[in-house]
């Protein structure tokens, strides 16, 4: 395991300590994590979790989806509308108009997906904390 994937670990743990020479380290031991695949001391801050989660859901996607839902499927839902809007309305009334509509429904897809991924990723990472 890296110590980049093991700082994930300690990040959102109670013991977590920041060293202003070193950065994160573990409250414990004042060192960077050693462990490979299981910290015998590690104890889920729930809270740190929640709020890394959903600062990784706020900014997934592009800058003309910003103000989305943190909900991927809402996203999704919102952006295929605008999207199709789009499509029709640079179809029928005006091409500037109907490009900014479509533009914004594709950003919205993108940020919807890209919360899919986030969620998944994280449901896969609680995996792994369930079996240590």
């Amino acid at each position: 395991m890296k110590l980049e994937e093991r700082m994930v670990f300690c990040g959102i743990c109670t013991n977590r300590k920041v060293d202003f020479n070193t950065g994160l380290v573990c409250g414990l031991t004042s060192q960077k994590p050693k462990f490979e695949n299981k910290c015998n001391f590690f104890s889920k801050d729930e809270k740190e979790a929640e709020r890394k989660l959903k600062m990784k859901l706020d900014a997934a996607g592009t800058a003309k989806s910003q103000y989305g839902s943190l909900n991927p499927q809402k996203n999704i839902n919102y952006g295929a509308f605008l999207v199709v809007s789009g499509v029709l309305v640079l179809f029928l009334l005006s091409i500037l108009f109907g490009g900014i509509i479509l533009t914004t429904g594709i950003s919205f897809l993108i940020r919807g997906y890209s919360q899919n991924k986030i969620l998944k990723e994280n449901k896969s990472f609680n995996e792994k904390l369930r079996k240590q």
